[in-house]
């Protein structure tokens, strides 16, 4: 059952009906059998048993280390044992089930070179990973230390830190959601027309990016990347380019479906995305990017980290030994390279770590370290950096990084190296741009249409004014909320149409898996 299917939509009509018209005090039950039901029919059902063995982990250890602090005191010992011992055994399921394609390659390695084919087999069995693990994984990582930290009380029901963990529409693919964000789950909720209009609403917008414009940019960028031999120059700009906007729009636009879904129970999840394509800089694009992984690795990871014995005494020699600010940079420096390495792990494969984790580190790096200079050019200069024109440079320029580092995301080292290659050879090539793809019809050749092309252009656009407006008022709908009876109504009409129409599902069409639902 995916998100985008008729039968969700079924699957959530119903659970709303049954949600508002039992008594309150058992609505979070209804919210249980419904993730219960959505995984059996969206997931491999006996893979459930991965949510239960996190969950119990986290309840027999929290529990455990509450009333050890209860009956002893805050400074109980064994309680960052237990903690510790909690962490790890869900990281390994993690690093078994979901992370093997960071160490099989090295042990399948190892093996052949020194023990049985015997071993080299069971290494190389494969396992199914259960329906959002890397989400729910970090969710539980989270709770369990929150608990040892004190910032929240451990949750005494089994049943209730259950439905946290396997909450169904934040299974798919996020957001990364705190225990003490979601504690409304167990809140009683009245109906209100509001929460069932703006729910119905993101949902709408949700289809609309992923079903009319993710799909269709993706039929151009597969077929392009398909055949890298054959599609050159500006084919590869148009693969390149083009590719992070239909990660966003496939992202975002699941996220919009999981966030409206969530809002038609009353519950509010975290939001995962702010006009990312806005940004000036690298660093803020991480800020409005996939916003609960930064934030939970920056909460989890990096302070931590900081803060820790070992990085307060690296800190003082890098001072003492290079003077103040090379010393801070340098902290900075091992700091932010753990916490990219730890988002790249998170994906699960080397490809990830190259165009995530070491691509960013070495630009938001870079970026501090040149700071100053680029200060001083554009004070030089005389550049207005308040102006529309620098702003747009700025956003076009972060969006040209994040889409080199998204090209090993979408085709790996070994199909990213030459496609970028062969993007620049439409500089210094002579006779190898081929700027005509754009008119001559050749694009057509992917399998879409002159009107395919068209709603790209539309919904496209439609993206931007949303953001726009997003930008203002904070969300669109709340700009639409207070116009007209008549145009409020005429604009989610005509959005319905068009995802009714030319919407891509159906029988004879398998919609593309989330993008994000991988991890």
């Amino acid at each position: 059952m995916s998100i985008t299917s008729f039968y969700y939509l079924v699957l959530i009509t119903l659970g709303v009906l049954i949600y508002y018209v039992i008594p309150q005090k058992a609505q979070w039950v209804i919210l249980l059998c419904l993730s219960l039901v959505f995984y059996y029919f969206a997931a491999t059902p006996y893979t459930i048993g991965y949510l239960i063995a996190s969950t119990l982990i986290a309840y027999i250890s929290t529990i455990w280390v509450q009333r050890r602090r209860e009956k002893n005191g805050r400074e109980a010992k064994g309680l960052l044992t237990i903690t510790i011992v909690a962490l790890v055994i869900n990281i390994v399921i993690w690093f078994t089930v979901k992370g093997r394609g960071l160490w099989i390659p090295f042990a399948s390695r190892f093996i052949t070179w020194h023990y049985s084919s015997k071993l080299d087999s069971l290494i190389n069995l494969q396992l199914i990973a259960s329906l959002g693990m890397g989400y729910y994984t970090l969710q539980v990582l989270g709770y369990i230390i929150d608990c040892y930290w004190e910032n929240i009380i451990p949750q005494k029901n089994p049943f209730k830190l259950f439905l946290f963990v396997a909450y169904f529409p934040q299974l798919t693919t996020g957001p990364i959601s705190r225990y003490s964000q979601l504690e409304t789950l167990y809140d009683r909720h009245k109906f209100e027309y509001q929460n069932i209009a703006f729910g119905a609403q993101r949902i709408l917008w949700g289809f609309t990016k992923k079903i009319v414009l993710a799909e269709r940019i993706g039929i151009i960028v597969s077929g392009i990347n398909a055949a890298p031999g054959t599609y050159t120059g500006f084919y590869s700009w148009l693969a390149i380019l083009l590719y992070p906007l239909q990660m966003y729009a496939d992202f975002s636009g699941c996220m919009d479906i999981v966030l409206g879904t969530s809002e038609l129970f009353g519950i509010k999840l975290a939001e995962n995305f702010n006009n990312p394509f806005f940004s000036r800089t690298s660093q803020e694009f991480w800020q409005r990017w996939h916003i609960t992984l930064g934030t939970w690795a920056k909460d989890y990871v990096l302070y931590p980290l900081l803060k820790s014995k070992l990085m307060i005494k690296f800190g003082k020699f890098t001072k003492k030994n290079f003077g103040k600010k090379p010393g801070k940079f340098l902290v900075n420096l091992v700091g932010m390279f753990i916490l990219w390495m730890v988002m790249g792990i998170w994906h699960g494969g080397w490809r990830y770590i190259v165009g995530v984790s070491l691509w960013y580190w070495v630009i938001l790096m870079l970026g501090d370290l040149l700071a100053p200079i680029f200060q001083k050019i554009t004070t030089k200069l005389g550049m207005k950096t308040d102006s529309f024109s620098w702003h747009l440079f700025q956003s076009t320029r972060t969006y040209v990084i994040y889409a080199v580092g998204a090209t090993f995301f979408s085709v790996g080292v070994s199909g990213a190296l030459p496609l970028l290659k062969d993007s620049l050879r439409v500089i210094y090539v002579k006779n190898y741009a081929n700027p005509w793809i754009f008119f001559d019809g050749s694009i057509l050749n992917f399998g879409v249409t002159w009107g395919d092309i068209n709603l790209i252009i539309l919904v496209t656009i439609l993206m931007i004014l949303v953001a726009v407006l997003r930008e203002k008022y904070g969300y669109a709908r709340i700009w639409l909320q207070n116009q007209s009876f008549v145009f409020r109504w005429l604009v989610w009409i005509c959005l319905f149409i068009i995802v009714l129409i030319y919407g891509k599902y159906g029988p004879e069409y398998n919609a593309t898996d989330f993008i994000y639902q991988g991890f």
